[in-house]
C-alpha cells in the first residue's frame, strides 16, 4: 500500500480567512484576540502565503500600529529573507511611534536582542543612499529610546541605544 504525502502547507484553520481579513480591516486588540481565539500560529498559515497580506500589515506596524506590530513580532521567525527585512524595516518604523511598546516586545519575549537591533537599525529604502539622513534617523530613534522612562525597560533601552549607537558608527566611519 503506498502512502500519498502532500507538501502543501497544511490547512489554516476554519474561520482564519475571515479572522485576517477583520484584522487587516481594522487591527485592534479585539480583532487580535479573534486571531488568537482560532489558532493564531494557524491563521498565520494565511498571511504568510500572500505578500500582499505581509504589505499590508507591514504599512499599518509602519504608522503605527501596537496590535499589528505585535502580531509581527510574534512571527518574526517565521519570516525570512526580503519579507522578515520588510518587517524589520516595518517594526523599526514603528517605533519611531512608539518606543516604549516595541522595547517591551523585547522584554516579553517577543523579539530576540538581535531582532530588536535589527529592527532599530534596519532602515528605510528612502534613506539607503543618504548617510545624513541615516544618522539623522537614527539620532532621532536614539531621542525616543532616551525618552522611555519605565524601569523595567531598562536593559532594553541599553540594548537599544547600544544597537543604535553601533550602526550610526558604522555608518560615520564609511563616510
Amino acid at each position: 500500500m503506498w502512502q500519498v504525502f502532500s507538501l502543501r502547507a497544511p490547512a489554516a484553520p476554519t474561520g482564519c480567512h475571515e479572522a485576517v481579513d477583520a484584522f487587516l480591516s481594522l487591527p485592534t486588540e479585539n480583532t487580535l484576540t479573534g486571531l488568537a481565539r482560532l489558532d493564531e500560529d494557524g491563521c498565520w498559515s494565511v498571511v504568510g502565503s500572500s505578500n500582499s497580506t505581509q504589505d499590508q500589515l507591514n504599512q499599518w506596524a509602519e504608522r503605527g500600529n501596537r496590535w499589528v506590530a505585535e502580531y509581527l513580532a510574534k512571527h518574526l521567525k517565521q519570516l525570512d529573507g526580503g519579507n522578515l527585512e520588510d518587517a524589520l524595516v516595518a517594526l523599526g518604523q514603528f517605533s519611531d511611534h512608539d518606543m516604549e511598546s516595541l522595547l517591551s516586545f523585547s522584554k516579553e519575549g517577543l523579539l530576540s536582542k538581535r531582532e530588536l537591533a535589527d529592527a532599530l537599525t534596519m532602515l528605510p529604502l528612502s534613506v539607503s543612499d543618504d548617510p545624513h539622513a541615516q544618522l539623522e534617523l537614527l539620532s532621532a530613534r536614539k531621542n525616543k529610546v532616551m525618552c522611555v522612562t519605565r524601569q523595567d525597560l531598562s536593559d532594553q533601552k541599553t540594548q537599544a541605544l547600544s544597537a543604535i549607537n553601533d550602526f550610526a558608527s558604522e555608518i560615520q566611519n564609511v563616510r
